[in-house]
């Protein structure tokens, strides 16, 4: 599966953040989706930490999601 342009936006981001931390907001300051996170976290793009407050999530980008920017 190759990931949406939103997908990719969101998971190029973490490229140049430590430890590949992914934003909860976008460029515009508005909040990724949840859907777009989940979606990238099950292709094993992205994977969740282990701290969850509130309804939202922190995740980092994978090696997997690496290879899949680098491939793009």
């Amino acid at each position: 599966n190759r990931p949406t342009p939103r997908q990719l936006e969101w998971l190029r981001r973490g490229l140049d953040r430590q430890s590949g931390n992914l934003p909860l907001y976008d460029t515009f300051g508005q909040r990724i989706s949840n859907r777009t996170m989940k979606s990238c976290v099950e292709r094993g793009w992205a994977e969740t930490r282990d701290e969850v407050m509130h309804d939202w999530q922190l995740c980092q980008l994978t090696p997997a999601g690496r290879r899949v920017l680098d491939a793009d």
